[in-house]
């Protein structure tokens, strides 16, 4: 069973937008735990539900290329 490239890059370039979008929300909490007075945990809340609806995301891009692959 071979894995063809058309089969891959989509599912790629979906994880390179969310590592992207990940390193901007690492940063942001980077400084905002270098601000200690201020609190943190609005700020990781907001940064919380973008995680979750980018790995629901995954999950389904993921599910689609099972679905369509010549395999299955």
């Amino acid at each position: 069973m071979g894995i063809h490239i058309k089969e891959v890059l989509p599912v790629l370039e979906t994880i390179l937008k969310q590592q992207m979008q990940i390193s901007e929300r690492l940063t942001k909490l980077i400084a905002a735990f270098g601000d200690e007075p201020e609190p943190v945990e609005p700020i990781l809340r907001s940064m919380l539900k973008p995680v979750t609806e980018d790995i629901c995301e995954m999950r389904e891009a993921l599910a689609q290329s099972s679905q369509t692959s010549p395999g299955s």
